[in-house]
């Protein structure tokens, strides 16, 4: 936590000389429940989607687990079989063909739980940057400081400037730092905007948006669409485990 906040206060110092132009409000805003007619503008290859579009996506899965949700509680293995269920059935040419495999499903373990707590979504964390760092995938200071990031209690808008100016070594880093941002610019529109239905089901929106990124950008490694899925389950159950 202090090395990100000594980071922080480096970049804030370096903007009362240089003027702040990477990070605009368009930027900080995320489009909504996107209409069938504007996906649809979208490139029908899954394999294709943008950092943007997973963010898009991701909240579009929230949006229709809760509008469709039955009311009883579900295994963190039920939320995931329904938001698949669910995006097939609304979005059968973005889901064609997709199968939920075991490479990069960080969520597993916790199949049988009705919610994923602060502590498992530690582990949810650990054991997705310990099996891309020991791919080589990402190095061990980007999952750390990523950790970090994710874990901390600073503002929405520190950790946007902590991401803008991350410097990745690798594009695998980067991708994942595009899409953990897209995912968090996204999340935080979602969980936060008035009268959307993820906004009235909120119990600890600080805690889920931080999730949702993260759990993203570890599925990414899976795939666009898994990134989409694994994103949003983490989000809907750490919200579920919220008081």
């Amino acid at each position: 936590m202090k090395t990100l906040k000594i980071f922080l206060l480096s970049i804030l110092l370096s903007f009362i000389f240089f003027p702040f132009t990477s990070c605009s409000n368009d930027e900080l805003v995320s489009s909504q429940y996107k209409s069938q007619e504007e996906l649809s503008l979208y490139k029908k290859n899954s394999s294709e989607l943008t950092p943007k579009q997973i963010g898009d996506y991701h909240n579009i899965a929230i949006e229709l687990y809760f509008e469709y949700d039955n009311g009883y509680r579900k295994t963190v293995k039920e939320i995931e079989s329904s938001v698949i269920s669910l995006l097939t059935a609304n979005y059968p040419d973005l889901m064609e063909g997709f199968i939920v495999i075991d490479d990069y499903n960080f969520i597993k373990p916790y199949y049988d739980a009705y919610s994923i707590n602060p502590i498992q979504l530690e582990s949810v964390i650990d054991h997705g940057f310990n099996e891309l760092t020991s791919n080589k995938q990402i190095s061990s200071t980007f999952a750390n400081d990523l950790k970090e990031l994710t874990l901390s209690d600073i503002s929405f808008e520190e950790k946007i400037l902590f991401l803008n100016s991350y410097n990745s070594n690798s594009v695998d880093e980067g991708d994942f730092i595009d899409v953990y941002k897209e995912v968090f610019i996204a999340s935080n529109n979602l969980w936060n905007q008035y009268g959307t239905i993820a906004q009235t089901k909120m119990k600890c929106s600080s805690g889920v948006i931080a999730a949702d990124a993260v759990g993203a950008g570890l599925g990414l490694f899976g795939g666009p669409l898994w990134s989409i899925i694994q994103g949003a389950v983490v989000s809907i159950a750490v919200n579920e485990d919220c008081k």
